[in-house]
């Protein structure tokens, strides 16, 4: 029976039912208030373990939300939701969810309304410790989102008077002057880390205050020495960066390794790769990394596909970089296919290549977007314009046309297909796209003055100089193009209008100016 109680003592629960459905029922009294003994071992040992992880996925959480992993909100959102439950007390996940719905309420990832969900829990943890200077301050944040800064002000001053010397004043104090008070801000971040303060809860506020209060120069070296004292993984981050805007790219490269040692194994790995293909030509090395931080993603739980469409799209440039137009191009199909419902990185790499003049790589992926998203507008401009810059102006101008009808609203493709009508001396045409993209964005001076070219060329000299006219008065730096500009030909060899043309060219004009009003017969 000895042995049975040792077993149930340091196994917890683990052997409870088994000990009731077996225990001896003859038991002496003293056996008995061993027993209840035993059982209250257990129960507080229970609470231990419920209080000990509450505390872990508080921690999980928080790591989660200040590395900003992108969909992974979501995880630390439920481990957070978790921790509440297995310890309706901790107050520190209470504040952690409700500044986690603040900041997606901010990022539009979840509707103003659940504002509401943010005040209930920060009431709930004022509730639970009225004393704890964190509840306090999360309520000072709560009544300057709904209004009441007066209230939220005197909250706060009298929190930092009634609790000058607590962990959570200081954190606080580092967090607030951070932009205002760099220097304050440092002096609070130490005494907050002396006091046994998270590195998660300063870091990045701390290494604001330092780049806000030191001289480009020596930033690099000021923010190591702090990130050698308190290793965390963003502080050796900002370090690298520091490194790498000063051109000293061995000592970043030695920073972003040491952020990823330290678990910062997505943003430091992906600016580590970045460099790496971008500045210092080390192909082979950034694919590496990108590949490593694709198997990385793959791993976590809750991250979104757009996070798989940036990885990709810098393996796609890395591979250009490194003469692997193959791989080049698979990358950039899955940067497309992984793209969803936002196409900001596929389009940032469509522009990149634009650069570069090699819109070639994106044929796949272009075509994969067309075949399974036809709504989507940009393969259609890309193509239009790759076939324009081939001469293909028909293509390209039924290229246009679906981009248009997906989104009639854009000046710009009106503008773009104007363009490409008048390369093909489609004149009437172009003036027609030129109009209805003035009337989508009027004032635009460079579309009247394309359209003060379409109405030259067509031999309507008049109302060209009375467009080209208003062109100048939107934007003068158009007269030195109009000076070179053959499509005015017509008009400068004209004995009716090329004195008015002239007085345009040399600014000769105010708004009461006129032109000829009928074209000569």
């Amino acid at each position: 029976m000895k042995n049975r109680v040792l077993t149930i003592t340091l196994y917890g629960t683990m052997f409870c039912k088994s000990f009731i459905v077996y225990g001896d029922q003859g038991s002496s009294t003293a056996t008995k208030d061993i027993l209840v003994k035993d059982m209250e071992l257990i129960s507080k040992a229970d609470k231990d373990y419920n209080s000990e992880s509450s505390t872990q996925l508080y921690l999980t959480a928080k790591r989660i939300i200040v590395d900003s992993l992108p969909g992974e909100q979501v995880k630390a959102e439920k481990l957070l939701i978790e921790s509440i439950r297995q310890n309706p007390k901790n107050i520190n996940a209470y504040v952690a969810l409700a500044k986690l719905i603040q900041v997606q309420v901010a990022q539009g990832n979840k509707y103003p309304q659940e504002l509401h969900k943010s005040i209930t829990l920060i009431n709930q943890a004022y509730e639970i410790d009225p004393e704890r200077p964190k509840t306090r301050f999360a309520s000072a944040d709560i009544l300057f989102y709904t209004g009441q800064v007066k209230n939220a002000e005197d909250l706060y001053l009298d929190t930092m008077n009634r609790f000058p010397n607590h962990k959570d004043t200081y954190i606080e104090k580092t967090r607030i002057f951070a932009e205002k008070n760099p220097q304050e801000s440092i002096r609070n971040a130490e005494t907050a880390l002396k006091l046994g303060a998270s590195t998660d809860d300063i870091s990045q506020y701390l290494s604001s205050a330092l780049i806000r209060s030191t001289k480009k120069e020596i930033l690099p070296n000021k923010l190591k020495s702090y990130a050698q004292k308190y290793p965390d993984r963003w502080l050796w981050h900002k370090t690298a960066l520091a490194y790498a805007n000063n051109r000293n790219y061995k000592e970043a490269t030695y920073a972003f390794e040491r952020a990823i040692t330290l678990g910062n194994d997505v943003e430091s790995r992906l600016q580590l790769a970045v460099m790496q293909y971008s500045i210092e030509s080390k192909n082979k090395k950034a694919i590496e990394n990108l590949n490593k931080l694709i198997t990385i993603l793959g791993e976590k739980e809750y991250i979104s596909t757009s996070a798989y469409s940036l990885v990709y799209a810098h393996l796609s440039l890395a591979y250009f970089k490194d003469k692997k137009n193959d791989e080049a191009a698979l990358s950039a199909t899955y940067a497309a296919k992984s793209s969803g419902e936002s196409k900001q990185f596929f389009t940032s790499l469509v522009a990149e290549y634009k650069k570069i003049n090699a819109l070639y790589i994106l044929d796949n992926s272009l075509n994969y977007l067309i075949r399974e998203e036809p709504s989507f507008e940009l393969p259609y401009t890309i193509f239009a314009e790759i076939n324009r810059n081939n001469k293909k102006y028909g293509t390209a101008i039924e290229m246009y046309d679906k981009a248009i009808s997906l989104e009639p609203k854009r000046d710009d493709l009106f503008a773009e297909r104007a363009i490409t009508y008048y390369k093909s001396s489609s004149y009437e045409n172009a003036l027609e796209d030129f109009e209805a993209a003035l009337k989508l964005r009027p004032h635009t001076a460079i579309y009247l003055y394309n359209k003060a070219c379409m109405l030259a060329l067509l031999g309507k000299k008049a109302e060209a100089l009375k467009t080209l006219k208003h062109a100048f008065i939107e934007d003068k730096k158009l007269i030195e193009l109009a000076r070179v500009d053959s499509d005015f030909a017509s008009i400068k060899s004209d004995n009716v209008y090329s004195s008015q043309f002239a007085s345009l060219i040399l600014e000769d004009f105010d708004e009461k100016w006129s032109v000829t009003e009928s074209e000569p017969q």
